[in-house]
């Protein structure tokens, strides 16, 4: 079994939403469910947040982040407030804050890209884990799952297993976990994946 790598992120999952209260008939007898903690905590091993950011955008060394904020990151899908996958950037949605950064202007800022990551990463914190450790294959992700329409997607299929938005994110995942670990994010993919967007 893979060692535990100091690189742990710490998710806090925060919920608002109040416990259903179930009738006692419709539980034969047994306790209605008790209120979320939420003070809950999740240590999630995750892949490298440079790496996802990427190095050098205008060398070509563009991360995963910028790969989702042009394929998937529009104002009409993962760009929205709404969405459970939210992704903030220089073509979508902008994170408010004081320097007025509007779209298609200003490149997108660091609390963007951290926005984007703790959002890739808290989709399913339990699963990235497992993923980023290797004990699971990185199609167990809805970050995958969706856009290969192995789940149903509204936007459709984004990727096709194997192309270069496919190397780019799965390069990543599997960029320290695990045996099948290949080292580091496949930056040539990523670039490739969003040259002519």
């Amino acid at each position: 079994m893979r060692q535990r790598t100091p690189r742990t992120l710490v998710v806090v999952l925060r919920t608002t939403a109040v416990a259903a209260v179930v009738s006692a008939a419709t539980l034969g007898g047994t306790e209605a469910c008790s209120t979320p903690d939420p003070t809950a905590v999740i240590e999630v091993d995750a892949p490298p947040f440079d790496q996802f950011k990427g190095v050098n955008l205008t060398a070509g060394q563009a991360g995963v982040s910028h790969l989702l904020e042009l394929r998937c990151g529009s104002l009409d899908c993962h760009g929205q407030v709404g969405r459970a996958l939210r992704i903030y950037g220089q073509f979508g949605l902008r994170f408010v804050d004081d320097a007025g950064n509007v779209p298609g202007l200003e490149p997108t800022t660091d609390t963007e890209y951290e926005a984007n990551y703790q959002a890739v990463i808290g989709l399913q914190p339990d699963y990235m884990s497992l993923v980023y450790e290797g004990f699971d294959p990185p199609e167990t992700l809805l970050l995958l799952r969706k856009p290969l329409q192995l789940e149903r997607h509204k936007g459709g299929a984004v990727f096709v297993e194997g192309d270069d938005a496919y190397q780019c994110i799965t390069s990543w995942l599997e960029s320290g976990g695990g045996d099948a670990g290949s080292g580091g994010t496949d930056y040539g993919a990523c670039g490739a994946a969003t040259a002519g967007y």
